[in-house]
């Protein structure tokens, strides 16, 4: 029989719950759209945490980026750059991750350790992939050289290099990924080599070169060509060797552009050995091209860095790299155009560390110790 009174109870239960989703699917769209809604630098400040000293040439880098974010970040914030050098970037990086204010006024810039990550070296308690990703910076691929009297009667080839007794490679410390994946490229080829350890940089390594004190280094390919060349390449004293191949946005391995004309390391193998390369040697080779020289320099915001902040600081990143303007005081100031990194493509490179087989592992730690003369 029909009950009025549990008819109206139920009405008013069923109205009661019809109102709570309607209520809360407007909350949530409200919500929905106020994050949507483009965060606003104007009148802020933002603090750029560099991980390398005044004098480095990253830190000219990123004071360059500086300038031309306060220009394509949304409200024209000004962007102020504080070096921060100590442990190869890490004091700075652990301030990001640590004691950095939400907001997106302050991120990290610099190069990562890709390695100390993935070898657990002291103070890496913490993974890449912690910190808020908002674009990374091709700064150049690498170039290794010799000096044209490395043998007995001199080369002229990049080939004859491997025929001779062992060249002397000037190094800094083993554990450096420039040195890792340069002498994993000799040892590809069966380039006899002794690691000289104990240069503290590319220019100390060039001096060294010059003098005669070893006849072998690597450098980024814009110093390359800018302070290898005219000093030892022209007159004769030093040739290229090879270079390192590159990995486009698109996980594509290239020849480096900066230098098209020099062999990258799969020619030269090839040329060498009639084959294309393949086994371990070869993937650690393309697992370090990744980890380690695809995105040399990283901007990581705080590990809860607001959505909002971080999006248009992302946008910002990307007008500023692909601006006319930038490229331009690049080529005037820097000799090239560091490349663009879009922070889905960072996220990509740095949670490739998880991805390292253990044979790739393996092999890393033992160039490592054959380097430190284990």
């Amino acid at each position: 029989m029909f009950n009025p009174r549990i008819f109206t109870l139920a009405t008013r239960i069923f109205l009661v719950l019809i109102t709570a989703i309607v209520l809360s699917a407007c909350e949530n769209g409200e919500n929905a759209s106020s994050a949507e809604e483009p965060h606003s630098y104007a009148g802020e400040t933002i603090s750029v945490i560099i991980g390398l000293d005044a004098s480095a040439g990253g830190t000219i880098v990123g004071r360059l980026l500086a300038k031309h974010l306060e220009e394509n970040l949304e409200g024209n914030p000004t962007v102020i750059v504080n070096n921060l050098p100590g442990a190869s970037g890490l004091s700075a990086q652990l301030q990001v991750l640590l004691k950095a204010p939400e907001d997106g006024t302050t991120v990290y810039y610099g190069p990562r350790s890709s390695l100390g990550e993935l070898l657990q070296f002291p103070g890496y308690s913490f993974k890449y992939t912690d910190f808020t990703p908002l674009g990374g910076v091709q700064i150049s691929g690498l170039v290794v050289y010799a000096r044209t009297d490395s043998i007995e009667g001199g080369v002229s080839t990049p080939e004859e290099l491997v025929t001779g007794g062992p060249l002397l490679f000037g190094g800094m410390p083993p554990e450096h990924g420039r040195m890792i994946i340069s002498t994993m490229a000799l040892d590809l080829i069966d380039a006899p080599y002794r690691y000289i350890a104990g240069y503290p940089s590319s220019g100390s390594i060039r001096a060294a070169v010059i003098s005669g004190e070893v006849n072998t280094g690597t450098d980024a390919a814009h110093a390359y060509l800018t302070q290898v060349v005219p000093v030892l390449v022209e007159p004769g004293d030093a040739l290229p060797f090879f270079s390192i191949p590159m990995l486009n946005n698109e996980g594509e391995l290239i020849q480096n552009p900066l230098v098209e004309d020099i062999p990258s390391i799969q020619a030269l193998y090839q040329s060498i050995k009639g084959t294309e390369p393949v086994g371990v040697e070869w993937d650690a080779i393309q697992a370090m091209v990744e980890l380690d020289q695809t995105m040399q320099h990283v901007f990581l915001g705080p590990p809860d860095m607001d959505p909002a902040a971080a999006e248009t600081f992302r946008i910002g990143l990307e007008l500023a790299m692909n601006s006319a303007a930038f490229a331009e005081e690049g080529e005037q100031q820097l000799s090239y155009v560091p490349g663009f990194v879009p922070y889905d493509r960072q996220t990509e490179i740095l949670g490739a560390t998880s991805n390292v087989s253990p044979e790739i592992l393996e092999y890393i730690q033992a160039i490592i110790a054959k380097n430190s003369g284990y």
